[in-house]
């Protein structure tokens, strides 16, 4: 519905409806009276954080608590970078100051698949939406001890369906535990072949092996009663 088609409908969803309100047209009084009803904000303005925002603004000033989900259409984006770079800045932006319940994406030219990916990436970027397993990494530098890049792979393999469960994997000792502050478990290389594993800021096992530190890792994962098999 658009607002005037949904006050006019005869019929109505008794749980919920969705309403369509552009953010230049929004007028705060006419919504003071809807009940079962989810706002969905779209703008054609090209300054589009500015007016999104101002929208935001004038419902919470006027005390309306409607969830709202924020549409963007991008149909005019044909490459999946440059669509990924635009649909983040776009709607992580307004998302991660508290402006939103939630995303609908439009891009006619770019596959449902990655629109998907996207839109599951932004909610959980910005903790609207966590959907799965999120890894740290450090950019790798002279004091990496192993190679950062497959150890990531190897470990994202084996803990992906972990839904909320945040890995730091750090080169070296030095920098490591500071830049995974925030995760719940740690893989960080301690010297040739040998890695210290964390949970959150916490040491819990030394100098284990290269090749056993994964299965340690899991092990830790497991008796903490965070481990769930693969469906």
């Amino acid at each position: 519905f658009d607002l005037q088609a949904y006050k006019q409908a005869q019929t109505k969803d008794e749980k919920l409806n969705f309403v369509k309100i552009v953010a230049e047209d929004l007028q705060v009084e006419q919504l003071q009276d809807l009940e079962k009803v989810v706002l969905v904000l779209t703008t054609n303005a090209q300054n589009v954080m500015q007016t999104i925002r101002h929208a935001f603004v004038k419902l919470l000033n006027a005390g309306l608590n409607l969830p709202v989900i924020v549409e963007r259409n991008f149909d005019v984006l044909t490459d999946v970078e440059e669509f990924q770079l635009y649909s983040s800045t776009d709607l992580g932006g307004l998302l991660i100051d508290g402006f939103g319940d939630g995303i609908w994406i439009n891009a006619k030219s770019i596959p449902l698949s990655i629109i998907n990916s996207t839109a599951f990436g932004i909610l959980q970027a910005t903790r609207t939406r966590i959907s799965k397993t999120e890894y740290i990494s450090c950019p790798s530098c002279g004091r990496t001890l192993f190679d950062l890049q497959e150890t990531t792979q190897a470990i994202r393999a084996r803990t992906s369906h972990l839904k909320g469960i945040k890995i730091g994997i750090m080169g070296c000792i030095v920098n490591g535990p500071g830049e995974m502050a925030d995760a719940d478990y740690g893989y960080v290389g301690a010297g040739p072949d040998k890695i210290t594993l964390y949970r959150g800021q916490e040491v819990v096992k030394k100098n284990v092996k290269t090749a056993d530190a994964i299965n340690e890792l899991i092990g830790i994962i497991q008796g903490d009663g965070n481990w769930v098999e693969v469906d």
